[in-house]
């Protein structure tokens, strides 16, 4: 944590024990530019596995080509060294992951061919428009063509995000023995807010006479109980959920001094905030309960799913998640097969091409 600002900031240690300075550098500059300092603890993560690998194969960092890139790929997926991956599900790492881990090291290589370092330059491929995120003037006016895209990336099959049945969400909320899980479970099930999100909540974001909830980024919430990239937002809640928050606050919370919901109460130190890992515990536990698998996220997917079946707009379902871009609403969303035959033939298109099947033209 920097000292003068509270900011949690992530290195790279060496097999010396000191900090490695280059990556030091990019990881310090991301965390002065604001990034989520969970992107940040992510990209560390991923650098820290390209080093290792940059280790074992005793190459310096600065004779990198794409051809090592291409290979740190294939490693990364090898469950060990000398195990070559023939299946998909016999990898280390998934696509996904691995695509993450280079965007993070192309990121790094980024900075510093912006700091000069020619191989840098010729490493990276600039993405979107060709030329990052800026064009320099004159840019359109003829000449050759910059290459788009990513030099190395592993071709990534899309899986829709799993939801929960309406049985097992009432499961999940029904087997708590305390209020404040039972809370927890049913706020995320109820509003389909993220964890962090859930984690940060203090009470006067709770609007009682208003049955709603206000999502509030603040600059002093711990890193990874915040609104993602700052979203706000007003989300409504049912009257039972605040009848659930009311029998919390007065038989298990009492006359604790916090200004979070969600604390630790059974445990020290007594009345902070609780954590990700506490949560984690508790999902371990209830998945023993109730015999199935799930995370905390899958209740935001089946919120948004929900909502969308039952014919909320996607702009207002966006809203309610606090999402930014309608694109981002369309991963929540998951229609089924009789999904879609509903909405077809709520518009007359079903008929219509029956009509053209059974009705052929004249001519």
């Amino acid at each position: 944590m920097l000292p003068s600002t509270g900011t949690v900031a992530w290195t790279l240690i060496g097999p010396d024990r000191r900090p490695v300075e280059i990556v030091d550098e990019y990881l310090a500059w991301l965390t002065h530019n604001e990034r989520s300092p969970n992107t940040v603890e992510a990209y560390a993560r991923d650098l820290k596995v390209f080093w290792t690998y940059l280790l074992r194969r005793e190459l310096n960092w600065s004779n990198v080509g794409v051809r090592d890139l291409a290979e740190f790929a294939a490693w990364a997926r090898q469950p060990a060294d000398n195990v070559v991956v023939l299946a998909p599900e016999a990898a280390r790492r998934s696509p996904r992951t691995v695509n993450r881990m280079l965007t993070a090291i192309i990121g790094f290589y980024e900075f510093h061919g912006r700091r000069g370092n020619t191989l840098a330059k010729d490493l990276v491929v600039q993405t979107r428009s060709g030329w990052g995120g800026y064009k320099p003037l004159l840019a359109g006016m003829g000449g050759p063509k910059r290459l788009r895209g990513r030099a190395v990336r592993l071709p990534e099959q899309r899986e829709l995000p799993k939801t929960l049945s309406l049985e097992q969400v009432t499961a999940v909320i029904d087997c708590q023995s305390r209020l404040r899980d039972r809370l927890l479970f049913a706020l995320l099930a109820s509003t389909g807010m993220r964890i962090g999100q859930a984690l940060a909540l203090r009470h006067e974001d709770i609007v009682v006479w208003e049955q709603r909830i206000q999502i509030t980024p603040r600059a002093d919430d711990d890193p990874r109980a915040r609104s993602k990239g700052g979203a706000s937002g007003s989300v409504p809640v049912p009257g039972e959920l605040l009848r659930l928050w009311n029998d919390y606050m007065h038989i298990e919370y009492g006359d604790l001094d916090s200004d979070f919901v969600f604390v630790n109460l059974w445990c020290e130190p007594r009345g902070r905030r609780l954590t990700y890992r506490a949560v984690d515990d508790l999902i371990r536990r209830t998945r023993t309960k109730v015999g199935f698998h799930f995370t905390a996220h899958h209740f935001r997917h089946t919120y948004a799913t929900l909502a969308y079946r039952d014919g909320v707009a996607i702009e207002v379902i966006g809203a309610l998640l606090t999402h930014r871009s309608p694109s981002s609403t369309l991963v929540y969303t998951h229609p089924t097969a009789a999904d879609l035959r509903k909405a077809l033939a709520e518009r007359g298109v079903l008929q219509k091409v029956e009509d053209l099947i059974t009705c052929p033209s004249n001519t």
